[in-house]
């Protein structure tokens, strides 16, 4: 724990660095944190701050810049509130939409971008616990069955099975009303099966559609998570360093590295380089949190380095999730 003096010049150090991307010098230190020291007191302060590893000076006589061990500092001790103008964005887009949940988070992670001038990443939340709203099966071939299962919160999942009978339309049609009258309503992961004594009077055909149907509303609900990114555009306006653009380009591209990153923290997590990628010290820092949805769990995310604007992202981060916990609960579709 620092005490007081030299905290308060390690915070306006590292905001005034976050603002212009340029070494901070003692006086301008001096004027703008109010302490009312010389600024030779503050080149003290620096000294002991570097010794510390909270701050690097890039050349003899510049003034100094922020060390990871920095930002974390700044990062723990930071106090964040609501932007107004975030708030009214999201007010605005949420109140209006009524959309299906796969559209609604595409556009959550383009206002997230918005918002922050940052890339942003948003994480469907698992279907285990979603209920089924609808099931409908499609004969695409002779002997290949798609099965579409629309669940409450407005999620589609689409299943393709093969099947041996060949069937009629009205066959279809059967297996199809027979399964829905037992499935609808359930959520997709306790799904079990359609009891034995239903399928009593089918022929083999039938019972084979039927029982095709049931396991593929039962693949339904473990199929690959969402995920939706938005603003990789803005990655040249915010890293400067090229190679470092290619790498955070390259985890963007990697959806499980990606995810990893993104839907491994839990509430509101800040991660800094190698907190994150161990053994890789990438100028990199993520903002990131969970959301609820009716037990499954989502998650929203900004990327940038480490000298974002940290007050902006984290309270639009907090501000997106909270707003899509409120809507996915109370049934947006």
């Amino acid at each position: 724990m620092l005490e007081d003096r030299r905290a308060e010049v390690l915070r306006v150090l590292v905001e005034e660095h976050i603002r212009t991307g340029e070494p901070v010098g003692s006086k301008t230190i001096a004027e703008l944190s109010g302490l009312g020291v010389s600024a030779a007191t503050i080149r003290n302060d620096l000294a002991a701050l570097e010794q510390d590893g909270y701050v690097v000076q890039p050349h003899t006589s510049a003034g100094r810049v922020p060390t990871a061990r920095a930002y974390r500092y700044y990062v723990d001790h930071l106090e964040v509130k609501t932007l107004p103008r975030a708030h009214r964005k999201m007010s605005a887009m949420f109140g209006e939409m009524n959309m299906e949940l796969s559209k609604l988070l595409r556009a959550t992670s383009d206002l997230l971008a918005e918002l922050t001038e940052l890339p942003a990443v948003v994480v469907a939340p698992g279907l285990g616990r979603d209920r089924i709203r609808a099931i409908h099966a499609v004969q695409l071939t002779n002997d290949q069955l798609l099965v579409v299962v629309i669940t409450e919160a407005g999620r589609v999942v689409q299943q393709r099975a093969r099947i041996r009978h060949h069937i009629n339309s009205e066959q279809l049609e059967t297996a199809q009303r027979v399964a829905s009258a037992e499935l609808v309503g359930d959520e997709l992961g306790s799904i079990d099966g359609i009891p034995s004594e239903r399928l009593e009077d089918m022929d083999e055909a039938l019972r084979e559609v039927v029982d095709t149907i049931v396991e593929c509303v039962q693949l339904a609900s473990t199929a690959g998570t969402e995920m939706f990114v938005a603003g990789a555009q803005k990655m040249a306006t915010v890293w400067e360093d090229a190679s470092t653009m290619s790498r955070v380009l390259e985890i963007l591209q990697r959806e499980a590295e990606l995810m990893k990153i993104i839907a491994g923290a839990s509430a509101l997590t800040v991660q800094l380089g190698t907190e994150m990628l161990e053994h890789e010290p990438l100028d990199m820092a993520v903002v990131s949190r969970t959301f609820d949805a009716s037990g499954e769990a989502g998650s929203v995310g900004v990327i940038g380095p480490m000298r974002m604007n940290y007050r902006r992202a984290i309270s639009a981060v907090e501000e997106v999730s909270r707003e899509l916990e409120s809507q996915i609960g109370s049934g947006t579709d």
